[in-house]
């Protein structure tokens, strides 16, 4: 019963997902206000900057909310890769997307590795689950810790101070894992040491639904582009959050040519949102 309870709530804050084509994910909603909502909040429950949602609602960034506000929001997001099947988190957008046979299923937000202590890339396993884990601290915070003149500590066991929530996914990638939060103004930023946050009841989802053994990947694409049913070209552009050294211009050019539509946009336009780089949707066909 109480899982089935945490279904109905799960499909109430995630209703089902619309697609413009096979590459974009595009859903129109309205967020309701709830109390203790914030900005930075709002924005790991919908996956945009809340600089955006509050422009496109035409409200002051940094004035108070009211419970029952609505806010109107419309999302769009390309899919950077589709497998047959298991997980792929894109470290820019900060998302995971579950794929089944080809299509994707579904897709959650997250808080990746602050850039100082960056979530490690590459193909992965999901090894085993915990539910209310004990954290054994790594020695490395345990140092970051003592330089920070904080008292060291060395494992937190299950409850409300637990960083890691109620629920653990461990990855075959050496001490990373998918977890749950205490910190869920965290989501959709960086600020872990290198795992993954989920929103609690996306922890518990995920927990329950995802199998040991399910193959993924964390990738780092702060480019992507697609076509449109109506064969219109976009692209998507994030912030080299991790100094990488990305050539935006060959990265672009290298989607287009894919796409083989270097000859079908608008440079200009294409220039524009490299230059803000805001992680949204642009359409930059001519």
């Amino acid at each position: 019963m109480r899982y089935l309870f945490h279904a109905i709530l799960f499909l109430l804050l995630f209703p089902a997902l619309l697609y413009a084509d096979e590459g974009i994910i595009e859903k129109d909603m309205t967020y309701t206000v709830v109390k203790g909502d914030y900005g930075g909040m709002i924005e790991g429950k919908i996956g945009l900057e809340w600089s955006h949602i509050a422009s496109s609602n035409q409200i002051k960034y940094n004035v108070p909310l009211e419970v029952g506000q609505k806010l109107n929001i419309k999302f769009r997001r390309i899919i950077p890769v589709k497998p047959d099947n298991g997980i792929v988190i894109n470290i820019p957008d900060r998302t995971l997307y579950r794929f089944s046979d080809g299509r994707l299923k579904d897709y959650y937000f997250i808080a990746a590795g602050k850039p100082t202590w960056q979530t490690p890339l590459g193909e992965f396993t999901i090894k085993s689950k915990a539910k209310d884990p004990t954290w054994y601290v790594p020695p490395s915070i345990q140092k970051e810790m003592e330089d920070s003149g904080k008292d060291v500590i060395v494992e937190i066991p299950p409850g409300p101070e637990n960083p890691l929530g109620k629920y653990w996914l461990q990855l075959s990638l050496e001490g990373i894992g998918l977890h749950g939060t205490n910190a869920p103004q965290s989501i959709y930023k960086f600020r872990s040491h290198g795992c993954m946050r989920l929103r609690q009841e996306v922890a518990e989802f995920l927990f329950n639904d995802v199998v040991a053994g399910t193959k993924g990947m964390v990738i780092y694409e702060p480019v992507k582009a697609a076509k449109t049913s109506d064969n219109r070209i976009v692209i998507e552009v994030y912030k080299d959050f991790y100094k990488k050294r990305i050539n935006y211009d060959d990265k672009i050019k290298e989607k287009l040519k894919e796409l083989n539509a270097l000859d079908r946009v608008d440079w200009n336009k294409v220039k524009e949102a490299i230059e803000k780089k805001d992680g949204l949707v642009w359409d930059v066909s001519l």
